[in-house]
Formats: C-alpha cells, sequence, structure tokens
C-alpha cells in the first residue's frame, strides 16, 4: 500500500484508468474519467507505480487506477478542518468546526466528505481552476483611460479660455486616478474649488494645473505652474483664505493655513516635471518675482535663525551672504537654508499622468469627433467613445496607437494573471499537504496566467476599442439606449477576450504538467474553456458598459466580475461536459 487510505489528487488533472497500465501508442485507451486537482479519493490497492482508487464523481462511485505520484495524502485528523450541516429553515447551512470541537458537534463530515455531499446532490462547488481562468481575463485598463470618457467636451472651442479650461480637467482626472485608488475630487463638492482640486487618501492638497505651451514658445514655460504653486502657497490670500474656510471650516484658522502649507502639492504634465523641479532648485532663477516670491511664503511659514535674528525673505538672505563683513560659517549657513527652501519648492512638484503630446492628441481626436457627430448629445458621444478608443489615440491612433494600447492592456493583463492564479495556487497548497515541488508548480501556474492575461488583455483591447465602439456608436445612432449600446459594445469585446484568455489557461496547463497529453486533450479542453470563457466575458464586460457612466468606477467592476465569473462557472457546470465529451468523442472517429 501507498502508506495512506485517503488522498488527494494533487496534478491539474489525472486520467483515471481501468487497468494499471497506460499504451504510448493509444495514451487514451482505457480512460474511465479525468480527475481535477483537489478531487478526494480512497486508496484501495496499489500495484507497481499505480494506486488502486475509489472516487465520487459527479455523483457515481468510479473504481480505477492512477499513476502514484498523482495523489498526495490527506492530513491527519489533528489537522483537518470539519464541517456540520445544520438545518436552518429550508436550507443548510455549512459551519466550520475545530478539530478540537468535533466531539461536541452533532455529525461531523470532513472536507473530503463535505465536497461528496455537495456533488452527490449537485450542489456546485467553485474551483480554484474556474476562477484563475477567469479572474486573469478581467480588464487591465489603467485607470486613468478608464475614466477619460467622463472628461468629454463635445465643442472645446477657438478660444484660450475653453481650450484651457477642458485641458484642466483632463489633466485633473489623469491625477484623481493614476494611483491605485482614486482621490477625492473637491471640486464635487465645491464648484470650482479654490486653490486645490483633489485630496489623497492620507490628506494631501493637490492642485492640478496643465500646459500646452513647448519650451520654446516666449516668456517662462513653466508660468502656469508658477502661478498655481503661487495660489497654493497663498499669495493671493482671498483666494487662499476661501480654500481654507471650504477644507477646515472647524479649525481656527492658524491651524488650517498650517495644515495647507504643509499639506499642499502640485501636480503638473508629467514631461514638465524634471524641467520644472530644475528651475525650482536653480538659484539663478531667483532674482524673478515670480520665484522668489514662493521662497518668501515658505520662510515666513517657518523663518530662518542666524546668531539669534531672525529672516523671513528669501532676497535679505541673499543679501546677507553677499555682503562683505559675513564671515564664511555664516555664508555658509545661508547657503544651506537657500538650498533646503529651493529642495522644499521642489519636493512640491508631483506628476499629474498624462504629458503635453497625449492632451493634445486627445484634444484634436475629441474636436473631430464632435464636428463629425453633431447630432449626438454629449452622454450620447460618451457612449461609444470607449477608454480602449481613447488609450490608442492618447497614443498616436492607428496601428501605432492600437498596438501600444494594447500592450499595455497585455501588460497589466500578464501581470494580474500570473498573480490571481498563483494566489489561488498557493491557496490550495495550504488546505492540502505543502507539496515538495510548490515552487516549481507555483512558476508553472504563474507562468500559464500570464500567458493568459496577456492574450485576454491585448485581444480585448483591440476588439473593443475597434468594433466594440463601432457597434456601440450605430447602435447610439440609430437611438438605441446608452446602457444598452454600451453594454453590447464592450460585450463583443469581452467576449473575444475571454474566448481567447480561457484556453489558452487551460492549454498551458495541460502543457505544463508531466501528464503526456493528445491533440484531442487540447482541443476538447480548450474548446470547453473557450465556451465558458466566452460567455462570461461577454457578460461580464457588458455589465461594465452598462454601468460606464457611473461615478463609483470599483462597482462597476465588482459587479462585472461577480456576473463574468458566475456566468463562467455555471456555463461550464452546465454544458463543460457535454463540449469537452462531444470533441472527443467527433475526434476519435
Amino acid at each position: 500500500m501507498a502508506g495512506f487510505r485517503s488522498g488527494i489528487v494533487c496534478r491539474w488533472s489525472v486520467a483515471l484508468r481501468s487497468k494499471p497500465h497506460k499504451d504510448p501508442e493509444h495514451p487514451h485507451q482505457g480512460i474511465v474519467a479525468d480527475l481535477p486537482r483537489g478531487t478526494p479519493v480512497e486508496v484501495t490497492g496499489q500495484q507497481g507505480g499505480w494506486l488502486a482508487i475509489k472516487v465520487a464523481l459527479q455523483g457515481k462511485t468510479l473504481q480505477g487506477y492512477v499513476s502514484q505520484e498523482t495523489v498526495a495524502p490527506t492530513r491527519s485528523d489533528t489537522s483537518k478542518t470539519y464541517y456540520e450541516l445544520v438545518p436552518h429553515g429550508d436550507v443548510l447551512v455549512v459551519i466550520k468546526v475545530p478539530a478540537h470541537q468535533r466531539n461536541k458537534a452533532r455529525s461531523v463530515l470532513t472536507e473530503a466528505q463535505l465536497q461528496e455531499q455537495l456533488q452527490h446532490h449537485s450542489v456546485p462547488i467553485v474551483s480554484e481552476s474556474a476562477m484563475a481562468g477567469y479572474v486573469n481575463s478581467l480588464h487591465h485598463l489603467p485607470a486613468f483611460d478608464r475614466h477619460a470618457a467622463g472628461g468629454f467636451s463635445k465643442a472645446p472651442g477657438s478660444s484660450v479660455p475653453s481650450q484651457n479650461k477642458w485641458r484642466g480637467s483632463l489633466g485633473e482626472l489623469s491625477a484623481q486616478h493614476k494611483g491605485p485608488f482614486p482621490q477625492r475630487n473637491l471640486n464635487n463638492s465645491q464648484a470650482n474649488h479654490p486653490v486645490f482640486d483633489l485630496r489623497g487618501q492620507f490628506g494631501g492638497l493637490n492642485s492640478v494645473k496643465t500646459s500646452v505651451r513647448a519650451p520654446g514658445s516666449g516668456g517662462d514655460p513653466h508660468s502656469t505652474y508658477l502661478e498655481g504653486m503661487a495660489d497654493m502657497l497663498g499669495i493671493r490670500s482671498g483666494k487662499f483664505v476661501r480654500a481654507r474656510t471650504l477644507l477646515f471650516p472647524q479649525l481656527p484658522a492658524a491651524e488650517g493655513t498650517a495644515l495647507m502649507m504643509e499639506d499642499g502639492y502640485i501636480s503638473i504634465n508629467a514631461d514638465h516635471v524634471e524641467s520644472f523641479q530644475a528651475a525650482l532648485k536653480d538659484p539663478a532663477n531667483y532674482t524673478k518675482k515670480a520665484y522668489s516670491q514662493l521662497a518668501d511664503q515658505l520662510l515666513n511659514a517657518k523663518p530662518v535663525r542666524i546668531n539669534g535674528a531672525t529672516y523671513r525673505t528669501y532676497q535679505t538672505l541673499l543679501h546677507l551672504q553677499q555682503a562683505s563683513g559675513t564671515d564664511f560659517t555664516v555664508r555658509t549657513q545661508i547657503e544651506r537654508a537657500l538650498r533646503d527652501v529651493r529642495q522644499q519648492l521642489a519636493n512640491r512638484v508631483r506628476s499629474n499622468g498624462i504629458n503635453r503630446q497625449h492632451l493634445v492628441r486627445l484634444l484634436d481626436f475629441r474636436q473631430q469627433v464632435g464636428r463629425a457627430n453633431p447630432q449626438m448629445t454629449t452622454a450620447q458621444l460618451r457612449t461609444w467613445l470607449f477608454p480602449e478608443l481613447l488609450m490608442a489615440q492618447r497614443y498616436g491612433g492607428g496601428l501605432r496607437g492600437n498596438l501600444a494600447s494594447a500592450g499595455i492592456s497585455g501588460g497589466r493583463g500578464s501581470m494580474g494573471g500570473a498573480f490571481v492564479s498563483m494566489a489561488f495556487e498557493g491557496g490550495t497548497m495550504l488546505r492540502n499537504p505543502w507539496p515538495s515541488d510548490a515552487g516549481v508548480r507555483l512558476g508553472k501556474v504563474g507562468l500559464a496566467g500570464a500567458a493568459s492575461g496577456l492574450t485576454g488583455g491585448v485581444t480585448e483591447n483591440l476588439v473593443t476599442g475597434n468594433m466594440g465602439s463601432a457597434l456601440a456608436r450605430q447602435l447610439t445612432s440609430r437611438g438605441t439606449s446608452s446602457w444598452m449600446a454600451s453594454g453590447l459594445g464592450r460585450g463583443v469585446g469581452g467576449a473575444t477576450g475571454g474566448g481567447v484568455a480561457a484556453p489558452v489557461f487551460s492549454m498551458a496547463m495541460l502543457a505544463l504538467d508531466e501528464q503526456e497529453h493528445s491533440t484531442t486533450d487540447y482541443v476538447a479542453t480548450g474548446t470547453r474553456a473557450a465556451v465558458a470563457g466566452t460567455i462570461s466575458g461577454a457578460l461580464s464586460a457588458g455589465a461594465i458598459g452598462a454601468l460606464a457612466g457611473s461615478e463609483v468606477p470599483l462597482l462597476g467592476n465588482a459587479v462585472g466580475f461577480i456576473i463574468g465569473f458566475a456566468g463562467y462557472y455555471i456555463v461550464d457546470a452546465l454544458v463543460g461536459d457535454e463540449v469537452e465529451q462531444g470533441i472527443r468523442q467527433s475526434m476519435a472517429r
């Protein structure tokens, strides 16, 4: 005997054979059933490297042989998790029972017995493989691009103020959503909130500025940003006081002012951050009022004390440093203080997540769209301007823009697919005896998940941004409701992405395990996953499309995930076996 009576399938998929033998020339001959990972088995004997087992599968008790290394022993009774089925009205509630309390329960079941009971009564069980096969095909758009449609302006106009306002709103959207968690939009609580536009998760106050001025356009190329910093530091006192009153109505004026001075920063075009920081650190610029007054505001809030004297302006310190009677030690202290002030100003500059070139491309694209569709309202235009389409335009449009956009989505999908797959695989290992080849198994699952996420992300991005958006545009122009047009358009991309990602994951796992698999195995397994992945992807993306106008984007993704995963599992549970067996039978003819 193998040394244990009860075990669990530890490989991705194991063939249960009628005899302890596998014919290399006919590898599928004698297969009774395929046992998925996690299936509990009872070991009844052993012949060489084969275990004789008994297993409950889909309400039937089967007997046969499996290769010894494909089954791991279950944990001993002292470490098992036990369950109790407790009647509650018309339902049975599953309660986890600690091992030391199992003798007090009325009727306890091991995990294997619980799974057997659920399978016997056709109660669905969510498997990690099904979860991983779907989750890694979710949407992999950068957060900003997912919300860019909300900043659409049908006709920004030719006047400078209108264009600046439009660009500003787009910059604020980018800054708000460029991190993993969106910042709070202060302009929602107060129209055109004074000074600051966003509030970070940890209290930071963000003033967002965008500019399309080129460095060689005449004058200081950073004038827009200097004005923003002046407002942030309170040089225009009336505006600063209004902002403080709105932000800190409960605090004394001095405390509110101190918080604004301490927590404030400015977010500017991504490609201007380095040059603006360099300008703020350059002492030659502080002969100009626009720079020196910024330093004076910091010094007024935190004066510099040297030899008992207090200094509150940049120029006063500079004159003292240059005076002939100032000794070397004092000059060194002054230089250190001036350098610290300049560095403090530079440290308040951050990226808003979008650069000048992308701003201009999106502006031009939006204007073209507005002129080409004068009959559509702003809300209708937002319906079919999918994030994938906008992201392609952001990177230049055409083939180049589509490739860049698809590459970003594919890269994010690859990382997400690897992480999710390894997380579920690791969770499975923790519930069973830790295998000696855990690292290898995690690496294989991660590779399969990465491949699945990559192909799914690329495919969904390209199809949604082109075919999906075109379909939504046609439906919208014919009077279809916005939620239906968006849902159907996104559903096309989701169906294609899910239909590609799911079989890639399943077939990659077959290729990476240590079992021999025929062409029939790959085709049957891949087709089964493709059917479930296509339907679940369509349902998931369609749900997100229907909620595209929501101001709570995480809710849309959560609903999409729930619907998509439920669709994947239900379709696979209802027709998965029939699809796979039908493919096998048709290829065996």
